[in-house]
């Protein structure tokens, strides 16, 4: 099939050289001297492939592709870049600037011919229907060719300056609040809307997921602010939500009443757009955006490139809370470390003293553990270390806190909970760890582990002592058998 090529060279000696080169394709040859007179040429044929030079006057190659590439007819059509020399800049910026190819000035006929024809072959075929309904709708347009070159500069820079207005907000990445501001006042200087909310997932599970609101010219009723809340995290975590309603929460951190129009009913608020943000197969964030009229968010090229640096935002701002995650959990069972168990432990036991709550811990010990190592090795070792450690945690309220106190011990606190209220959960997880089915190749091992148990007295002046409670009652239990758990005598 005869396919339409468009040579760019400013050079009127090697434009008729690779045009002659080009010819022995035996496909049909356009040409133009200049970037402005090459995208008059792609307007009036439509091209199935453009081959340009990169150094021409006024817009260079770069340029053009970003040009071509920011039309939303052109930009399907590939972009060869010709190159004086192989050099890895002229590749880099040609590849950021959307050329789909290279090909260096220096190669000879054959080997540039054979690139282009490959690269003919592995494009989908432009139909005549397509190209004749391109041209046709260029024509209806009646612009100039220097009024559509300003308008595809007019919506580079103001893609640019988006992009950069939100890559600045990345100093706000520490404090959620301001950052969810700072995004809704961009936003809505870009696009109206009505309820937009923004979410930042924390990698602590322990943290409740909160959907901040900004609310622009309208009264909300309660159940529409509930309808909200229950339709993003269902589309964000689907039945993670329905298990644990509790956790998750919304907040109205802008509130712009206007008009004061009130809603009543969800399905007032006619366009509505959800888009859960995802990062390694993890939800990081999303956004979602509401307004009363029809079809205000369809087909936005703005809308596209919001999504597009709120995903490098919520990733940047992911990464960050991975990493004060990491510093705070342990390698191996991905518990609580002892540092912050001791930290979360200190602010417990004085909150509990304050307001005078109750507030236990319990010490789980793996019996027999040196045995364990001795028999199977250290890597079965850590296999039963991590096996228990997730029993525990999957058997605990989103209320508590279990940390790995060191070597095989895993302690837990219990706040609100009376030391009398501890000893029947506890035994629960005692007997889990019992019946599991621990296995060292074939072979089924049998682990048990015992646990200590202490609660906040008017005679515990610090959180030492519960601690050091805790650690006399697991030792009784080791003394008597094993594989039990002791609640403190005093």
């Amino acid at each position: 099939m005869k396919k339409k090529i468009l040579l760019i060279e400013d050079s009127q000696l090697q434009l008729k050289s690779i045009e002659l080169t080009l010819s022995k394709l035996g496909h049909e040859i356009f040409t133009a001297t200049n970037a402005i007179d090459g995208i008059e040429v792609a307007y009036q044929t439509f091209p199935d492939l453009i081959i340009s030079d990169i150094i021409m006057p006024e817009i260079n190659g770069y340029q053009l592709c970003r040009l071509l590439k920011n039309d939303d007819l052109l930009k399907r059509i590939p972009i060869i870049l010709l190159t004086q020399l192989n050099e890895k800049l002229d590749n880099f910026w040609g590849l950021k600037a959307g050329a789909d190819s290279f090909v260096t000035k220096s190669e000879n006929s054959q080997e540039f011919l054979e690139h282009v024809k490959n690269f003919l072959e592995n494009t989908p075929n432009i139909t005549s229907e397509e190209r004749q309904k391109f041209i046709e709708e260029k024509k209806l347009e009646n612009k100039n060719i220097q009024t559509r070159i300003n308008n595809l500069l007019d919506q580079s820079l103001i893609e640019s300056t988006i992009i950069n207005e939100f890559r600045n907000l990345s100093e706000f990445i520490y404090a959620t609040k301001i950052l969810s501001k700072e995004i809704f006042s961009l936003i809505f200087s870009l696009i109206d809307f009505n309820v937009a909310g923004i979410f930042f997932n924390e990698r602590d599970d322990k943290k409740k997921k909160t959907l901040n609101l900004s609310v622009q010219n309208v009264i909300l009723d309660d159940k529409v602010i509930r309808d909200i809340k229950e339709t993003f995290f269902s589309a964000a975590f689907k039945d993670d939500y329905y298990r644990d309603e509790a956790l998750y929460d919304y907040e109205i951190i802008e509130n712009d009443y206007g008009k004061e129009e009130f809603i009543e009913n969800s399905d007032i608020l006619k366009s509505k757009i959800i888009i859960p943000i995802t990062y390694a197969n993890k939800i990081i964030g999303g956004i979602a955006l509401y307004h009363k009229k029809e079809a205000r968010f369809d087909s936005s090229r703005i809308l596209e490139i919001i999504v597009q640096e709120l995903k490098v935002l919520m990733r940047i701002k992911w990464l960050y809370s991975e990493t004060k995650y990491l510093a705070v959990t342990d390698g191996l069972t991905g518990l609580y470390n002892r540092r912050y168990f001791q930290q979360t432990l200190d602010r417990e036991f004085a909150r509990s003293k304050r307001y005078k709550n109750p507030l236990s811990i319990a010490l789980f010990d793996i019996d027999y553990f040196k045995n364990v190592n001795d028999t199977y090795g250290h890597q079965f070792g850590d296999k039963v270390i991590a096996e228990i450690s997730k029993i525990i945690r999957n058997s605990l309220r989103k209320t508590d806190y279990v940390a790995r106190y060191g070597g095989e011990e895993i302690v837990l606190i219990l706040p609100e909970t009376p030391i009398d209220q501890t000893m029947i959960p506890i035994e629960r997880i005692r007997i889990k760890i019992q019946d599991h089915p621990f296995v060292f190749g074939d072979t089924p091992v049998q682990v048990t582990a015992s646990c200590g148990l202490s609660g906040v007295e008017p005679d515990v002046n610090t959180y030492e002592d519960l601690i050091l409670r805790a650690d006399k009652a697991l030792y009784q239990s080791k003394r008597n058998g094993r594989n039990q758990t002791t609640i403190y005598q005093s």
